[in-house]
């Protein structure tokens, strides 16, 4: 969907606009990968983040704003045991995976795993718990994926997750996190508004892990609904490339924006032709409430012809 590029994304407000100080206000109107902002948690900045996808805004605010609450290593014991047997694969709601994504035991363990979550009645410490297996799922697929044998069984792999989520969720920048449907938001003052654009024809291999986690939340194996789910709700920030596009949406949600950026990732596409069929139109939209854009692309992968971009407008 979208790779945000944060150092470069303020080094491009800096370069055009000299005095910035990137420790004012951030807003994002949509954001659906807690890792996107990692670089920016480093900054001194407050920074509001609505994530319309209730799976993702779960480590959102467990990476963000639950500072203070997850599981103390007792809670995580008594959690984090270790299956002395199997279980039937026939009751695993998660069985479509198996030897496509995810081995038998790690199967069991995300079932069990997603049980004990569900038994935790404080939501913060849930979250994080919950945050803690997305970790695991990750490591997992990748090393699946890329044929490497996992060393540590899942209980230790969880263990390890659980310490480096408690060391790394150290950050400088104040974050509000909001979870509203995005037929609801409203604009809010900031110093800069960044909006993701997102296209409906195009898949990053970047993705697949939200849409499995997402499924793995909500109990179902279904990768494909997942992906219709995240499409339906971001389907407001969709673009069809090529066609008039409505930009009311993005006009009132900019209002009180001090200056402006529109990021996108796109393959296959020169940006000549991003230039015409999508830079233009936004640039003829937000004219009358900018001075100023400047519009700047890298390549990232040369073989897909994939690059990233920044509209920025001051």
């Amino acid at each position: 969907m979208i790779r945000i590029q944060e150092s470069w994304l303020v080094e491009t407000v800096m370069d055009c606009i000299k005095d910035f100080n990137p420790n004012l206000g951030w807003y994002f109107p949509t954001l659906w990968r807690f890792t996107a902002l990692e670089w920016f948690s480093q900054l001194e900045s407050n920074i509001t983040i609505n994530v319309p996808i209730h799976s993702q805004a779960v480590l959102f605010k467990s990476w963000f704003t639950n500072t203070d609450t997850f599981p103390d290593e007792e809670l995580l014991k008594a959690f984090n045991q270790i299956l002395m047997k199997s279980i039937d694969i026939n009751i695993n709601p998660f069985r479509g995976w198996l030897n496509t994504y995810f081995t038998k035991q790690q199967l069991d363990y995300l079932l069990y795993w997603r049980e004990a979550a569900n038994e935790l009645n404080n939501e913060p410490i849930k979250e994080s718990f919950l945050a803690i297996v997305y970790q695991v799922m990750n490591y997992w697929l990748a090393n699946n994926k890329a044929g490497f044998v996992n060393l540590l069984p899942p209980d230790e792999i969880l263990a390890y997750y659980y310490k480096r989520f408690r060391a790394f969720r150290e950050h400088q920048a104040k974050f509000k996190i909001t979870d509203e449907s995005l037929d609801s938001l409203n604009s809010l003052p900031s110093s800069v508004t960044v909006f993701n654009i997102i296209f409906n024809d195009e898949d990053y291999i970047e993705d697949e892990l939200l849409f499995i986690y997402h499924a793995w939340f909500y109990g179902h194996t279904d990768i494909e609904e997942a992906k219709r789910s995240f499409t339906n709700e971001l389907k407001a920030y969709s673009i069809e490339f090529g066609e008039d596009k409505n930009y009311n949406f993005y006009k009132k949600l900019s209002e009180n924006a001090e200056n402006l950026a529109f990021c996108w990732s796109g393959k296959g596409i020169s940006p000549n032709l991003y230039k015409r069929k999508l830079v233009e139109q936004l640039q003829n939209q937000f004219s009358g409430q900018f001075n100023h854009s400047k519009f700047v692309y890298k390549p990232i992968d040369s073989s897909t012809d994939t690059y990233d971009y920044i509209l920025f407008f001051y």
